[in-house]
């Protein structure tokens, strides 16, 4: 028993352990995803504003 709760306090139990490391992946991913849609974003920011500079002839 108190070698159990030496356990949770210091490291923590693999499923926790397991489960921290699976929202950090997560987390991760939903950054990477962020990032690609900013990035994509501000491609089409940039070709739609060349168009426009186009079409009024600058």
């Amino acid at each position: 028993m108190i070698q159990m709760m030496m356990m949770a306090t210091i490291g923590g139990s693999p499923a926790t352990r397991g489960a921290q490391r699976q929202q950090a992946v997560q987390q991760a991913a939903m950054l990477r995803r962020a990032l690609g849609f900013a990035i994509v974003t501000s491609g089409f920011a940039v070709i739609v504003a060349q168009a426009l500079q186009h079409a009024s002839g600058g």
